[in-house]
């Protein structure tokens, strides 16, 4: 769980060619070549396993709602999009609450943006308005008392039971996804094309190996620094990076922790990369940052401040459709800020 003094919301939050491509990367369901046609193998009733039990699906879904935060790319690269009929909202500027590397697998679809409610609570009222045929919660924090009274809407996938709340990687929720669509064959095919490429990446960089990183953030004035169990801390490992052992002494089980000043030595490492698309004014604060501007990561260049919001987006959202666009975007960045001149701009 994350510091009891930091919201989840607030945790989460810190977080047309080049976008077209990272989509495209991914493939196509069978939905996108016919919205019409039964995508499912006759698999069906079938079961998936996850922390409160198994549920089993009896029919192929044709009404998917979803409530867990990134759930909704996995749905999307798997083809489901056209019957896609609700999505919890992260970021209000994107249509159909979809971010812009995921815009063009909605197959025409333009479902339901439900509002995050406080407390991250699922909002049972509007969601039986969607009369869902499956509810997918993977990405979430949903308890017993959530997962009871959403299944008797209607067949509910939550969180795998081997990851904390909001800690399952993309591959594994992505396969599950796969499984809950009768779909496990593109969704493993899906999983191996990225990870094929992040290979591909890692192997082109050699001074990405055992080389020290940290992803740190800011919330209001609260720095954090995230876990090793992040999906923004997993991008950089994918890489070749390894996360300092004193990050996850701090961090336990949650996926992100408070830093102090007195404890910025921290971040001193061989790479230091800054979430700050949801930090407006963060490169401006850290420049005037006595405290930070002494390390020697801040002096050498080996600190990299991600502040645009779409790829700080594809950096926090980590999932099959999202990290393709985020690795085309960021490696060379990190590459410059890890290549041991100063002066290169990352």
């Amino acid at each position: 769980m994350p510091h009891p003094s930091l919201s989840r919301r607030a945790l989460l939050a810190g977080t047309a060619g080049a976008l077209g491509l990272a989509a495209a990367g991914c493939g196509r369901g069978r939905d996108d070549a016919d919205p019409g046609a039964s995508a499912g193998r006759g698999g069906y009733p079938l079961t998936v396993e996850h922390r409160f039990g198994a549920t089993e699906i009896p029919a192929e879904p044709q009404r998917i709602v979803t409530v867990g935060l990134t759930d909704v790319d996995a749905v999307l690269a798997l083809g489901a999009g056209p019957r896609l009929v609700g999505v919890t909202n992260f970021y209000e500027e994107f249509a159909h609450g979809v971010w812009p590397w995921a815009q063009g697998s909605l197959g025409g679809a333009a479902p339901e943006v439900m509002p995050r409610p406080e407390g991250d609570r699922p909002d049972l009222e509007l969601i039986a308005t969607l009369e869902p045929d499956l509810i997918v919660g993977l990405y979430s924090g949903l308890t017993q008392e959530d997962y009871d009274a959403l299944s008797v809407l209607a067949p509910t996938v939550a969180q795998l039971g081997d990851f904390p709340d909001w800690g399952a990687p993309w591959d594994e929720m992505t396969l599950a996804i796969g499984r809950a669509l009768d779909r496990e064959e593109e969704a493993a095919g899906l999983v191996a094309g990225v990870e094929a490429r992040f290979a591909e990446m890692s192997a082109a960089h050699p001074r990405f190996q055992g080389a020290g990183a940290v992803v740190a953030e800011r919330f209001d004035r609260t720095f954090v620094v995230r876990s090793p169990t992040d999906p923004r801390t997993r991008f950089l490992e994918a890489l070749g990076f390894e996360s300092p052992a004193e990050i996850a002494e701090l961090t336990g089980d949650s996926d992100a922790a408070p830093l102090p000043e007195e404890d910025f030595e921290l971040l001193d490492r061989d790479l230091l990369l800054w979430n700050a698309g949801f930090s407006p004014g963060l490169r401006e604060d850290l420049a005037d940052h006595r405290v930070y501007q002494s390390l020697d990561v801040a002096a050498q260049g080996r600190a990299l401040i991600v502040d645009d919001v779409v790829v700080s987006g594809a950096l926090t959202w980590s999932t099959v459709l999202s990290l393709p666009y985020a690795l085309e975007q960021l490696v060379p960045r990190i590459a410059a800020a890890v290549d041991g001149d100063p002066d290169t701009p990352a």
